[in-house]
């Protein structure tokens, strides 16, 4: 009788050891689940509304690379197709114009008094156009070697133009004169875009941290934020950046597909495109903007215009 309590004891001994081994492994599972359920970003609020596949069947896109909203337009920079498209923002051809009217290999554009501003690959200055795509004029250079390629404007104040050899960010006035110049490439290193609002620059930087660097209008730093990683929470390609009406700052990040949105303060507000329906996703993203709740962004690797809305 003895050795069967005996045996009965060890067994229960094992049978009480297997199950706290189960409690622990219980417990350890539902830590790691937990936290890995904070760590997971909170869901979108945008919402995948259509595309814009074309201009129309005899205007095709080739290559787009940037988009611009002007009051209740669309311009958009179609630089292998040597065009620039107007639409409605439901998406709706407006007009066209490109080769016939000297349009050769454009990089970016903006409205500024009602004239349109196109800068072009092989060009050191800047063409200026009438809202019929018409040239009425030009930027000359501020300099020997100057190679115009991303360009901002804030309102009544004047515009700037980043240097693709040089790097320098040159400051125009108003009426196209040039002031001044800042950065340079021991600065920048590479930039993906520039933005302009409110008496302010943001540059995104691909290839040196901080990522998103702002500036006063006479060039003075004043803070920076974002860092170029692997993970997540990381940049990978910034390759474009515009500011909204209420002052928060999206940018494009093209190598993992999606565009951020970050307060003044760098903190970050949502973003949209990295993830869900694959016809919806995001690929290879180059540039956006916004008007209210609407964000459209040019993708380079479906050759389309997307159109989200933000649902708070």
């Amino acid at each position: 009788m003895h050795i069967i309590y005996k045996e009965i004891s060890i067994y229960n001994e094992k049978a009480n050891f297997m199950k706290n081994i189960e409690k622990i492994v219980f417990l350890s599972a539902w830590i790691v689940l937990t936290f890995v359920g904070l760590a997971e970003p909170k869901p979108s609020n945008f919402y995948f509304i259509s595309a814009i596949e074309k201009f129309s069947d005899d205007y095709r896109f080739e290559g787009l690379s940037s988009i611009l909203i002007n009051d209740e337009e669309l311009y958009v920079v179609d630089n292998g197709g040597n065009h620039i498209y107007i639409f409605n923002l439901d998406g709706a051809s407006v007009f066209q114009f490109g080769k016939e009217k000297g349009i050769a290999l454009p990089i970016d554009i903006f409205v500024y008094n009602n004239y349109i501003y196109v800068s072009a690959e092989g060009k050191d200055f800047i063409e200026i156009l009438n809202m019929r795509g018409e040239k009425i004029g030009e930027i000359e250079p501020p300099y020997e070697g100057f190679a115009p390629g991303k360009m901002a404007a804030i309102e009544r104040e004047g515009f700037f133009v980043v240097d693709r050899k040089s790097l320098n960010i040159c400051a125009f006035d108003r009426d196209g004169k040039y002031q001044y110049k800042f950065g340079g490439r021991n600065l920048f290193k590479s930039i993906g875009g520039i933005a302009a609002k409110n008496g302010k620059i943001y540059v995104s930087v691909m290839s040196a941290d901080p990522v998103i660097r702002i500036f006063d209008t006479k060039g003075e730093y004043l803070t920076g934020f974002g860092h170029i990683g692997e993970s997540d929470q990381y940049f990978s390609m910034p390759s474009g950046i515009k500011v909204d009406d209420n002052g928060n700052i999206w940018v494009v990040d093209a190598f993992k597909h999606r565009v951020i949105g970050f307060n003044i303060e760098g903190k970050r507000q949502d973003e949209f495109g990295k993830s869900g329906n694959p016809k919806e996703d995001l690929y290879y993203p180059l540039s956006v903007d916004s008007k209210g709740d609407m964000f459209y962004v040019i993708e380079k690797g479906r050759g389309r215009i997307s159109m989200f809305k933000r649902m708070d």
